[in-house]
C-alpha cells in the first residue's frame, strides 16, 4: 500500500493530530507543555502527515522557524530522549520530503541505532551526540548522601558535603511551593549571564513565563527557593509528571560561593524523598557528568549532514 505524506499547517488539524499519535507518556508527550514552549510569532506549524488511503498512520510534528528558515521539532531542543511517531520503513520517504536545514535535537540514541541498522546510508545525517543526565532514586535508596557515598572520593565528598552544610546555616529560608518564580529566575539567570542570558531578550522571557504559567496550570509545577538574610536568592523550576522528575530551569545569585550545588542538592533530594522513578536533568553542561549521574544516549538529526569535525 503507497504512502503518502500530507502537511497540515492549521492549530485546529494539528492538535487532534498531536493527541492522536502521542503516546501519552512524559511530560513532553502533552500538547500544553509542549505549545508553552511554541511562539507562535516566531514559528508555523508544517506538521507531516504520514497516509495510507486517506488514513493517518504516521506523524512529524514539523515547525518552521521564520527567523532563520529552519525545521524543527514542535516544541523545541528542551524535549530529549523524543522518537518520530512513524513506522521505520517510512523513513526514507520522509527524509526525502524534508526540506534543507532542518534539525531534530536529542532524538532517543537506541531509536536512531535501530533506525540505523536498516537504514545505514542516514548515518551521517546522525552524527552528533549528547546525553541526558539522570538519577534514579530507586537506586539511591531514596537518599542523594547514598549517591555521594557510592560515587565520590572521601576528600571529595567531606568538602562537598561542608560546602552545602555551610550555606543551609546560611539560608534564612528554603521553601517548597507551586508558586510561579519565573520573574525571580529571570531575574538572577540574567545577573548572573548578562547578555549572555537566553533570557535577556523579550522572546526567552516570554517563553519561561509561558511555560512555567502552563505547569502551574497542569498541575506539574514544583518550585524550590533559597532565601539569605531575607532576599530569594536561588530557585528551581522544575516538572513532575506521572513519577518523573524534570529540573526544568534554575538559577542562583552566583556571587554567594556554592548556592547553586546547595539549590541542586535540595531538588534532587526533594525528588527522592517524593519517591519518584527518575530526577531528569536532561542535556548537556558538564558538572552533571562530574556528579555521576546517569546517562543515556541522545542523537541530532540534520539535513543536510553536519560534515564531521575534524581530527
Amino acid at each position: 500500500m503507497s504512502t503518502q505524506i500530507r502537511e497540515v499547517s492549521s492549530l485546529e488539524e494539528c492538535r487532534p493530530l498531536w493527541e492522536q499519535f502521542s503516546p501519552h507518556l512524559r511530560a513532553w508527550d502533552n500538547w500544553d507543555l509542549l505549545f508553552a514552549f511554541h511562539d507562535t510569532q516566531r514559528y508555523e506549524f508544517r506538521f507531516q502527515v504520514l497516509e495510507q488511503a486517506g488514513s493517518a498512520v504516521g506523524l512529524l510534528p514539523l515547525v518552521y522557524d521564520t527567523a532563520d528558515n529552519s525545521y524543527e521539532l514542535f516544541g523545541g531542543c528542551y524535549p530529549e530522549n523524543r522518537v518520530l511517531w512513524m513506522q521505520t520503513e517510512h523513513f526514507p520517504l520522509l527524509f526525502d520530503a524534508l526540506p534543507e536545514n532542518t534539525t531534530f535535537f536529542d532524538l532517543k540514541g537506541q531509536w536512531v541505532t535501530d533506525l540505523l541498522e536498516r537504514f545505514p546510508e542516514y548515518a551521517a545525517n546522525f552524527i552528533e551526540e549528547d546525553h541526558q543526565y539522570f538519577l534514579t532514586p530507586a537506586k539511591l535508596d531514596y537518599d542523594f548522601n547514598n549517591h555521594l557515598l557510592a560515587t565520590f572520593s572521601p576528600d571529595r565528598r567531606k568538602g562537598f558535603l561542608k560546602d552545602v552544610q555551610k550555606l543551609r546555616d546560611r539560608a534564612s529560608e528554603m521553601r517548597w511551593s507551586q508558586d510561579d518564580e519565573s520573574e525571580l529566575f529571570i531575574e538572577l539567570n540574567v545577573m548572573s549571564f548578562g547578555e549572555e542570558s537566553d533570557y535577556f531578550k523579550d522572546a526567552g522571557r516570554a517563553e519561561v513565563r509561558r511555560v512555567v504559567k502552563a505547569l502551574q496550570e497542569l498541575g506539574m509545577l514544583r518550585t524550590f527557593t533559597i532565601a539569605i538574610d531575607g532576599l530569594k536568592q536561588a530557585v528551581s523550576l522544575s516538572a513532575v509528571h506521572d513519577g518523573d522528575w524534570i529540573a526544568l530551569y534554575s538559577s542562583s545569585n552566583n556571587k554567594i560561593s556554592n548556592l547553586g550545588k546547595l539549590l541542586t542538592v535540595e531538588t534532587i533530594q526533594e525528588g527522592c524523598r517524593q519517591r519518584v522513578n527518575e530526577v531528569n536533568y536532561m542535556t548537556g553542561m558538564a558538572w552533571k557528568a562530574a556528579w555521576h549521574m546517569e546517562t543515556l544516549s541522545c542523537r541530532t538529526f540534520r539535513k543536510p549532514a553536519r560534515p564531521p569535525k575534524a581530527p
